[in-house]
């Protein structure tokens, strides 16, 4: 029922309830948490000073928003590699729920396990309600020097970060 209410406000008013509820993103050029999570095969993983990072809180496995997000994602991978990127799907889902979903869908990148949310709360792509957390659609690009190079609630298009890691690789390697 409240669903169906939300739903049928308008977007305005709905615009002025997610600015009033979701968290501030973490800021272009703020050090990121430090964070480390667990893969689906058992993989440890954290930044690592040597790779660009895409790190992809989504609400939820085999859902339709979240599968054609990682798809696009999944889609560019060869380009991504080619840049030094890394990306990472995060999300509260036990390794069982990603390793279906990484398995139907052909995904050969981590799905990460966030287990009580604790980094995507750090991250702040969750909203914290007083009976559970609820996960909220967020990407960032994080430097080598962990530092956020873009932000984004949604699900902006893998090719518009690629565009984003080449711009800022250009910049850095002319000195910018």
């Amino acid at each position: 029922m409240v669903g169906r209410l939300l739903h049928s406000l308008p977007d305005p008013v709905k615009r002025s309830i997610k600015d009033t509820v979701f968290p501030n993103l973490l800021a272009e050029g703020e050090v990121v948490p430090e964070w480390h999570l667990q893969s689906w095969d058992g993989t440890w993983w954290r930044h690592n000073p040597k790779r660009w990072h895409v790190m992809v809180f989504y609400p939820g496995d085999d859902t339709p928003g979240c599968t054609a997000q990682l798809e696009d994602f999944q889609a560019h991978m060869p380009t991504f590699e080619q840049l030094g990127a890394v990306v990472l799907g995060i999300n509260q889902a036990e390794a069982d729920s990603h390793k279906a979903f990484a398995d139907k869908f052909g995904f050969t990148f981590p799905l990460l396990t966030d287990r009580g949310s604790v980094v995507s709360r750090q991250f702040r792509a969750a909203v914290q309600l007083p009976m559970k957390t609820i996960p909220i659609r967020t990407v960032y690009l994080v430097n080598p020097e962990r530092k956020v190079r873009l932000s984004n609630r949604g699900a902006p298009p893998a090719d518009a970060i690629i565009r984003s890691i080449q711009a800022l690789q250009q910049g850095t390697r002319r000195g910018m």
